[in-house]
């Protein structure tokens, strides 16, 4: 028979008395009740999350019931359940998007800020052993409060680089150290470059699904390969190859329809893969959008929305 949920409580707070208190019980059901209604099953054990509460609760006294829902998604975002990973980032896409726009960010910043929010809070060190920046969260306030806090603190951080980043190229640009484009890929771009992007975007819809979900996650949301192993539930390199496997595959389609489509020789073709290697990203960015499904781990899995 489970032991009371209470025992499990004082047991993680090593305290000398650990017998079960039918008062604390009480308490403990009804913030369990509370912290898993808004949320689908994450095939989580309640005893679990009582035990990872009493870490947040060092003086026995509990989080206000009021964000009980906010510290079991967060919870379970700590165990890298893929379902939980995937709500998180649909409850706070938009959020973190308002947060950079009313600092005066344009979407391709607040589409970097998404992208480290992402690894800071939700990727683990495997190194160090520490875990997702997201188990700070202590449930004491709302998250979406928490997660505002933070990406306001990451855009700053962003926009300090982006200045050093900016002062650095200067510096090259002034010494004239920066590249011009290659004057054959510029003609191949004005003869091809609709026949490319055209070529592009009908590889892309062929793909499966996971493949323009992970396409997608990279490219437009900026998801790191750790984010994206994590969010899965595979490992770095499994989902790092899974990427590359799907870029592969576009980037072959759309040169065998060049082919057809344009009647071209090997060699022909051979000096146009620049042009798709240069245009690829920007086609596949400008395409893809979110899909419905929710995101699952293995090979076979769904899309993620």
């Amino acid at each position: 028979m489970p032991k009371p949920l209470s025992t499990a409580f004082r047991e993680a707070l090593a305290l000398p008395d650990a017998q079960p208190s039918s008062e604390l019980d009480v308490a403990l059901d009804a913030y369990v009740e509370a912290a898993r209604a808004p949320w689908p099953d994450f095939g989580l054990q309640t005893e679990d999350f009582v035990r990872y509460l009493a870490e947040r609760a060092p003086d026995g006294v509990l989080p206000p019931v009021r964000h009980a829902g906010d510290l079991w998604l967060a919870w379970a975002c700590v165990q890298g359940v893929p379902l939980a990973l995937g709500h998180f980032f649909r409850e706070y896409e938009a959020l973190v998007t308002r947060v950079v726009r009313r600092r005066g960010g344009a979407d391709d910043l607040a589409a970097d800020v998404r992208q480290m929010l992402a690894e800071r809070m939700l990727v683990a060190d495997a190194r160090s052993g520490k875990r997702a920046k997201i188990a700070d969260y202590k449930g004491q306030g709302a998250l979406r409060g928490w997660v505002a806090t933070a990406a306001a603190t990451t855009l700053a951080s962003q926009r300090r680089n982006e200045g050093r980043r900016r002062d650095g190229a200067d510096s090259l640009a002034e010494k004239g150290f920066l590249r011009r484009l290659d004057p054959e890929l510029e003609y191949l771009k004005q003869r091809y470059a609709p026949q490319v992007h055209d070529a592009i975007i009908a590889a892309l819809d062929a793909s499966s699904a996971r493949d323009k979900a992970l396409l997608r996650l990279h490219l437009k949301e900026r998801l790191s390969i750790d984010a994206l192993g994590a969010m899965y539930g595979v490992n770095r390199a499994t989902a790092a190859r899974w990427l590359v496997t799907a870029r592969k595959t576009v980037r072959a389609r759309t040169i065998e329809r060049l082919r057809a489509c344009l009647e071209l020789n090997p060699n022909e073709c051979e000096s146009l893969l620049g042009l798709v290697n240069s245009q690829l990203d920007v086609s596949m960015l400008n395409h893809l959008e979110p899909e419905p499904d929710k995101p699952t781990s293995g090979p076979g899995s769904p899309d993620v929305g």
